[in-house]
Protein backbone atom coordinates (compact mmCIF):
# COMPACT_ATOMS: atom_id res chain seq x y z
CA UNK A 1 0.00 0.00 0.00
CA UNK A 2 2.80 2.42 0.70
CA UNK A 3 3.56 2.88 -3.00
CA UNK A 4 -0.04 3.63 -3.97
CA UNK A 5 0.15 7.37 -3.49
CA UNK A 6 -2.68 9.60 -4.66
CA UNK A 7 -2.01 10.71 -8.20
CA UNK A 8 -2.49 14.24 -9.42
CA UNK A 9 -4.65 15.58 -12.22
CA UNK A 10 -1.61 17.42 -13.57
CA UNK A 11 0.41 14.21 -13.77
CA UNK A 12 -2.41 12.63 -15.76
CA UNK A 13 -2.55 15.58 -18.16
CA UNK A 14 1.20 15.59 -18.68
CA UNK A 15 1.25 11.85 -19.37
CA UNK A 16 -1.63 11.96 -21.85
CA UNK A 17 -0.18 14.96 -23.67
CA UNK A 18 3.24 13.29 -23.80
CA UNK A 19 1.60 10.34 -25.55
CA UNK A 20 0.45 12.85 -28.18
CA UNK A 21 3.96 14.21 -28.63
CA UNK A 22 3.66 17.38 -26.53
CA UNK A 23 6.21 18.15 -23.84
CA UNK A 24 5.58 19.34 -20.30
CA UNK A 25 6.95 22.80 -21.07
CA UNK A 26 4.28 23.22 -23.76
CA UNK A 27 1.49 22.13 -21.43
CA UNK A 28 2.73 24.34 -18.58
CA UNK A 29 3.47 27.43 -20.70
CA UNK A 30 2.29 30.62 -19.04
CA UNK A 31 1.51 28.98 -15.68
CA UNK A 32 4.72 29.68 -13.82
CA UNK A 33 5.05 25.93 -13.17
CA UNK A 34 8.07 23.87 -14.22
CA UNK A 35 8.06 20.13 -14.75
CA UNK A 36 11.27 19.58 -12.77
CA UNK A 37 9.72 21.29 -9.75
CA UNK A 38 6.57 19.20 -9.65
CA UNK A 39 7.04 16.92 -6.66
CA UNK A 40 5.06 15.84 -3.62
CA UNK A 41 6.27 18.78 -1.57
CA UNK A 42 4.97 21.39 -3.98
CA UNK A 43 1.57 22.97 -3.50
CA UNK A 44 -1.09 21.86 -5.92
CA UNK A 45 -1.64 24.09 -8.96
CA UNK A 46 -4.34 26.65 -8.28
CA UNK A 47 -7.48 26.93 -10.47
CA UNK A 48 -6.11 29.72 -12.65
CA UNK A 49 -3.07 27.59 -13.45
CA UNK A 50 -5.31 24.64 -14.33
CA UNK A 51 -7.39 26.93 -16.50
CA UNK A 52 -4.27 27.93 -18.47
CA UNK A 53 -3.12 24.30 -18.70
CA UNK A 54 -6.48 23.26 -20.15
CA UNK A 55 -6.41 26.10 -22.68
CA UNK A 56 -2.86 25.09 -23.63
CA UNK A 57 -3.90 21.47 -24.17
CA UNK A 58 -6.88 22.42 -26.33
CA UNK A 59 -4.73 24.76 -28.42
CA UNK A 60 -1.96 22.19 -28.83
CA UNK A 61 -4.29 19.35 -29.84
CA UNK A 62 -6.80 21.54 -31.69
CA UNK A 63 -9.44 19.24 -30.23
CA UNK A 64 -12.49 21.17 -28.93
CA UNK A 65 -13.77 17.92 -27.40
CA UNK A 66 -10.55 17.09 -25.57
CA UNK A 67 -12.44 16.78 -22.28
CA UNK A 68 -14.47 13.88 -23.66
CA UNK A 69 -11.35 12.25 -25.08
CA UNK A 70 -9.28 12.52 -21.89
CA UNK A 71 -12.19 11.34 -19.76
CA UNK A 72 -12.37 8.18 -21.85
CA UNK A 73 -8.63 7.62 -21.35
CA UNK A 74 -8.81 7.92 -17.55
CA UNK A 75 -8.14 4.66 -15.70
CA UNK A 76 -8.79 3.43 -12.18
CA UNK A 77 -5.04 3.38 -11.57
CA UNK A 78 -4.94 7.14 -12.21
CA UNK A 79 -6.76 7.58 -8.89
CA UNK A 80 -3.99 5.87 -6.94
CA UNK A 81 -5.05 4.25 -3.66
CA UNK A 82 -8.51 5.78 -3.97
CA UNK A 83 -9.00 3.90 -7.22
CA UNK A 84 -8.00 0.57 -5.69
CA UNK A 85 -10.40 1.20 -2.81
CA UNK A 86 -13.25 1.96 -5.22
CA UNK A 87 -12.42 -1.12 -7.32
CA UNK A 88 -12.68 -3.44 -4.30
CA UNK A 89 -16.04 -2.12 -3.04
CA UNK A 90 -19.05 -4.41 -3.11
CA UNK A 91 -21.38 -2.18 -5.17
CA UNK A 92 -21.25 1.00 -7.20
CA UNK A 93 -23.08 2.73 -4.33
CA UNK A 94 -20.40 1.76 -1.80
CA UNK A 95 -17.69 2.77 -4.27
CA UNK A 96 -19.29 6.18 -4.89
CA UNK A 97 -19.75 6.87 -1.18
CA UNK A 98 -16.09 6.11 -0.49
CA UNK A 99 -14.96 8.26 -3.40
CA UNK A 100 -17.08 11.19 -2.19
CA UNK A 101 -15.61 10.82 1.31
CA UNK A 102 -11.98 10.91 0.19
CA UNK A 103 -12.15 12.79 -3.13
CA UNK A 104 -9.88 15.43 -1.57
CA UNK A 105 -6.96 13.00 -1.98
CA UNK A 106 -7.06 13.79 -5.69
CA UNK A 107 -7.16 17.16 -7.42
CA UNK A 108 -10.36 18.69 -8.72
CA UNK A 109 -11.18 21.87 -10.59
CA UNK A 110 -14.84 22.00 -9.57
CA UNK A 111 -17.15 20.78 -6.83
CA UNK A 112 -19.73 18.06 -7.43
CA UNK A 113 -22.72 17.03 -5.34
CA UNK A 114 -24.53 13.70 -5.61
CA UNK A 115 -28.11 13.43 -4.41
CA UNK A 116 -31.22 11.31 -4.80
CA UNK A 117 -34.49 13.10 -5.51
CA UNK A 118 -37.87 11.78 -6.66
CA UNK A 119 -36.33 8.39 -7.28
CA UNK A 120 -33.61 9.78 -9.55
CA UNK A 121 -29.82 10.02 -9.11
CA UNK A 122 -28.39 13.46 -9.82
CA UNK A 123 -24.83 14.74 -9.89
CA UNK A 124 -24.48 18.52 -9.98
CA UNK A 125 -21.19 20.03 -11.16
CA UNK A 126 -20.58 23.44 -9.60
CA UNK A 127 -18.14 26.00 -11.00
CA UNK A 128 -16.88 27.12 -7.57
CA UNK A 129 -13.59 28.33 -9.08
CA UNK A 130 -15.30 30.32 -11.86
CA UNK A 131 -13.44 28.57 -14.64
CA UNK A 132 -15.41 30.47 -17.25
CA UNK A 133 -14.81 29.24 -20.78
CA UNK A 134 -13.04 26.03 -19.69
CA UNK A 135 -15.99 24.83 -17.62
CA UNK A 136 -17.22 23.02 -20.71
CA UNK A 137 -13.99 20.98 -20.75
CA UNK A 138 -14.39 20.21 -17.02
CA UNK A 139 -17.99 19.02 -17.40
CA UNK A 140 -17.31 16.88 -20.45
CA UNK A 141 -14.22 15.34 -18.89
CA UNK A 142 -16.13 14.53 -15.68
CA UNK A 143 -19.05 12.84 -17.46
CA UNK A 144 -16.80 10.93 -19.86
CA UNK A 145 -14.55 9.85 -16.98
CA UNK A 146 -17.55 8.70 -14.91
CA UNK A 147 -18.75 6.53 -17.79
CA UNK A 148 -15.29 5.00 -18.16
CA UNK A 149 -14.68 4.29 -14.47
CA UNK A 150 -18.16 2.90 -13.75
CA UNK A 151 -18.01 0.62 -16.79
CA UNK A 152 -14.56 -0.61 -15.77
CA UNK A 153 -15.68 -1.42 -12.23
CA UNK A 154 -18.89 -3.22 -13.19
CA UNK A 155 -17.79 -4.74 -16.51
CA UNK A 156 -20.85 -3.43 -18.30
CA UNK A 157 -21.86 -0.19 -20.04
CA UNK A 158 -22.81 2.72 -17.81
CA UNK A 159 -25.53 4.88 -19.42
CA UNK A 160 -26.22 8.56 -18.89
CA UNK A 161 -29.95 9.33 -18.82
CA UNK A 162 -29.79 13.11 -19.26
CA UNK A 163 -27.17 15.84 -19.36
CA UNK A 164 -27.94 19.50 -18.56
CA UNK A 165 -25.15 22.00 -19.23
CA UNK A 166 -24.79 25.76 -18.84
CA UNK A 167 -22.88 26.40 -22.06
CA UNK A 168 -24.23 26.83 -25.62
CA UNK A 169 -24.61 24.00 -28.11
CA UNK A 170 -21.44 23.59 -30.22
CA UNK A 171 -21.75 23.42 -34.02
CA UNK A 172 -20.80 19.73 -34.04
CA UNK A 173 -22.75 17.50 -31.63
CA UNK A 174 -21.64 14.13 -33.00
CA UNK A 175 -19.02 13.56 -30.24
CA UNK A 176 -21.82 13.93 -27.65
CA UNK A 177 -23.96 11.41 -29.48
CA UNK A 178 -21.14 8.89 -29.72
CA UNK A 179 -19.96 9.20 -26.13
CA UNK A 180 -23.02 10.18 -24.07
CA UNK A 181 -25.90 8.89 -26.23
CA UNK A 182 -28.58 10.68 -24.19
CA UNK A 183 -30.77 13.80 -24.33
CA UNK A 184 -28.58 16.88 -23.79
CA UNK A 185 -29.94 20.28 -22.81
CA UNK A 186 -27.73 23.31 -23.44
CA UNK A 187 -27.85 26.82 -21.93
CA UNK A 188 -29.30 25.55 -18.68
CA UNK A 189 -29.06 27.21 -15.28
CA UNK A 190 -26.96 24.39 -13.77
CA UNK A 191 -24.68 21.56 -14.88
CA UNK A 192 -26.49 18.37 -13.90
CA UNK A 193 -25.97 14.74 -14.91
CA UNK A 194 -28.85 12.29 -14.41
CA UNK A 195 -27.82 8.68 -13.80
CA UNK A 196 -29.87 5.51 -13.55
CA UNK A 197 -30.51 5.06 -9.82
CA UNK A 198 -30.83 1.28 -10.26
CA UNK A 199 -27.17 1.12 -11.28
CA UNK A 200 -26.11 1.99 -7.73
CA UNK A 201 -26.70 -1.63 -6.79
CA UNK A 202 -24.50 -2.99 -9.60
CA UNK A 203 -21.83 -5.28 -8.12
CA UNK A 204 -18.17 -4.41 -8.60
CA UNK A 205 -16.49 -7.19 -10.57
CA UNK A 206 -13.36 -7.27 -8.39
CA UNK A 207 -15.12 -6.75 -5.05
CA UNK A 208 -13.07 -7.90 -2.06
CA UNK A 209 -14.21 -6.97 1.43
CA UNK A 210 -10.81 -7.34 3.09
CA UNK A 211 -9.00 -5.35 0.40
CA UNK A 212 -11.72 -2.69 0.55
CA UNK A 213 -11.33 -2.29 4.32
CA UNK A 214 -7.55 -2.11 4.00
CA UNK A 215 -7.68 0.49 1.22
CA UNK A 216 -10.35 2.53 3.03
CA UNK A 217 -8.16 2.64 6.16
CA UNK A 218 -5.21 3.72 4.04
CA UNK A 219 -7.30 6.49 2.48
CA UNK A 220 -8.35 7.67 5.93
CA UNK A 221 -4.72 7.75 7.10
CA UNK A 222 -3.63 9.72 4.05
CA UNK A 223 -6.51 12.19 4.46
CA UNK A 224 -5.69 12.69 8.14
CA UNK A 225 -2.00 13.16 7.40
CA UNK A 226 -2.73 15.65 4.65
CA UNK A 227 -4.93 17.69 7.00
CA UNK A 228 -2.41 17.58 9.82
CA UNK A 229 0.48 18.50 7.51
CA UNK A 230 -1.40 21.38 5.89
CA UNK A 231 -0.83 24.85 7.17
CA UNK A 232 -3.82 26.32 8.92
CA UNK A 233 -3.85 29.23 6.49
CA UNK A 234 -4.21 26.80 3.58
CA UNK A 235 -7.15 25.06 5.25
CA UNK A 236 -8.85 28.42 5.75
CA UNK A 237 -8.26 29.46 2.14
CA UNK A 238 -9.58 26.13 0.86
CA UNK A 239 -12.75 26.57 2.91
CA UNK A 240 -13.30 30.11 1.62
CA UNK A 241 -12.74 29.12 -2.02
CA UNK A 242 -15.00 26.07 -1.78
CA UNK A 243 -17.84 27.99 -0.10
CA UNK A 244 -18.48 31.00 -2.36
CA UNK A 245 -20.22 33.87 -0.58
CA UNK A 246 -19.28 32.59 2.88
CA UNK A 247 -16.76 34.64 4.86
CA UNK A 248 -17.13 33.47 8.46
CA UNK A 249 -15.87 35.33 11.51
CA UNK A 250 -12.73 33.97 13.14
CA UNK A 251 -14.86 32.25 15.77
CA UNK A 252 -17.09 30.68 13.11
CA UNK A 253 -14.07 29.50 11.10
CA UNK A 254 -12.58 27.93 14.23
CA UNK A 255 -15.82 25.98 14.58
CA UNK A 256 -15.63 24.80 10.97
CA UNK A 257 -12.06 23.60 11.58
CA UNK A 258 -12.94 21.99 14.92
CA UNK A 259 -10.43 24.00 16.91
CA UNK A 260 -10.72 26.77 19.49
CA UNK A 261 -10.63 30.40 18.38
CA UNK A 262 -7.62 31.12 20.63
CA UNK A 263 -5.79 28.16 19.10
CA UNK A 264 -6.60 29.42 15.62
CA UNK A 265 -5.19 32.88 16.44
CA UNK A 266 -2.07 31.41 18.02
CA UNK A 267 -1.35 29.09 15.07
CA UNK A 268 -1.84 31.90 12.55
CA UNK A 269 0.60 34.06 14.50
CA UNK A 270 3.12 31.22 14.20
CA UNK A 271 2.62 31.43 10.42
CA UNK A 272 3.10 35.22 10.63
CA UNK A 273 -0.46 35.80 9.42
CA UNK A 274 -3.73 37.20 10.67
CA UNK A 275 -7.21 35.94 9.89
CA UNK A 276 -8.11 39.31 8.32
CA UNK A 277 -5.03 39.11 6.06
CA UNK A 278 -6.17 35.70 4.78
CA UNK A 279 -9.70 37.02 4.16
CA UNK A 280 -8.40 40.03 2.25
CA UNK A 281 -5.92 38.01 0.16
CA UNK A 282 -8.57 35.43 -0.71
CA UNK A 283 -11.11 38.10 -1.61
CA UNK A 284 -8.52 39.84 -3.80
CA UNK A 285 -7.59 36.61 -5.64
CA UNK A 286 -11.23 35.66 -6.17
CA UNK A 287 -12.14 39.17 -7.32
CA UNK A 288 -9.39 39.13 -9.96
CA UNK A 289 -10.46 35.68 -11.09
CA UNK A 290 -14.12 36.71 -11.37
CA UNK A 291 -13.26 39.89 -13.25
CA UNK A 292 -10.95 38.20 -15.73
CA UNK A 293 -12.85 35.02 -16.40
CA UNK A 294 -16.57 35.67 -15.86
CA UNK A 295 -19.21 38.14 -17.01
CA UNK A 296 -20.39 38.76 -13.43
CA UNK A 297 -21.15 42.42 -12.68
CA UNK A 298 -19.17 44.28 -9.97
CA UNK A 299 -22.30 44.18 -7.80
CA UNK A 300 -22.56 40.39 -8.18
CA UNK A 301 -18.86 39.91 -7.48
CA UNK A 302 -19.05 42.16 -4.44
CA UNK A 303 -21.96 40.10 -3.11
CA UNK A 304 -20.01 36.86 -3.62
CA UNK A 305 -17.15 38.38 -1.64
CA UNK A 306 -19.37 39.40 1.25
CA UNK A 307 -19.82 43.13 0.51
CA UNK A 308 -23.23 44.69 1.01
CA UNK A 309 -22.51 47.59 -1.34
CA UNK A 310 -20.57 47.76 -4.58
CA UNK A 311 -18.90 51.02 -3.52
CA UNK A 312 -17.33 49.30 -0.49
CA UNK A 313 -16.10 46.53 -2.78
CA UNK A 314 -14.61 49.02 -5.24
CA UNK A 315 -12.73 50.81 -2.43
CA UNK A 316 -11.43 47.56 -0.99
CA UNK A 317 -10.25 46.35 -4.42
CA UNK A 318 -8.44 49.64 -5.06
CA UNK A 319 -6.70 49.25 -1.71
CA UNK A 320 -5.63 45.65 -2.43
CA UNK A 321 -4.36 46.12 -5.98
CA UNK A 322 -4.01 49.87 -6.60
CA UNK A 323 -6.16 49.25 -9.69
CA UNK A 324 -9.81 49.81 -10.47
CA UNK A 325 -12.22 47.01 -11.34
CA UNK A 326 -12.34 48.29 -14.94
CA UNK A 327 -8.54 48.19 -15.21
CA UNK A 328 -8.46 44.48 -14.36
CA UNK A 329 -11.50 43.50 -16.43
CA UNK A 330 -10.33 45.32 -19.55
CA UNK A 331 -6.82 43.98 -19.09
CA UNK A 332 -8.03 40.40 -19.28
CA UNK A 333 -8.73 40.65 -23.05
CA UNK A 334 -11.19 37.83 -22.62
CA UNK A 335 -14.71 39.25 -22.72
CA UNK A 336 -17.35 36.74 -21.73
CA UNK A 337 -19.71 35.39 -24.35
CA UNK A 338 -23.24 36.81 -24.23
CA UNK A 339 -25.80 34.72 -22.42
CA UNK A 340 -28.56 33.10 -24.45
CA UNK A 341 -31.85 31.48 -23.63
CA UNK A 342 -31.79 28.89 -26.41
CA UNK A 343 -32.61 25.34 -25.35
CA UNK A 344 -31.45 22.46 -27.47
CA UNK A 345 -32.01 18.74 -27.18
CA UNK A 346 -30.35 15.93 -29.06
Amino acid sequence: MKDLKPTGKLNFYLARMASRGFGAEQVLAGTGLRAESLDDSQSRPHPLQYRKIILNMIELTRDPFLGITLGAEFKISDLGILGYAALSASTLKESRELYDRYRGLNEHIFASTNYIKHGRWFSEIQDVYRLGDVMRFAVEEFVSQTIELAATMTNKPFPILELHVTYPQPPDVSPYIRRFNCPIYFNQARNIVVFDINRLQDPISLANEEVFKLCARHCEMLASKRNSDAQLSDLIRNYLVNNPGEFPTLEEMAGHLNIGSRTLRRRLVSEDLSYQKILDDTRKDLAIQYLQHTALTPKEIGYLLGYSSVSNFRRAFKGWTNHTLSDVRLGAHEPGAPATSLHARL
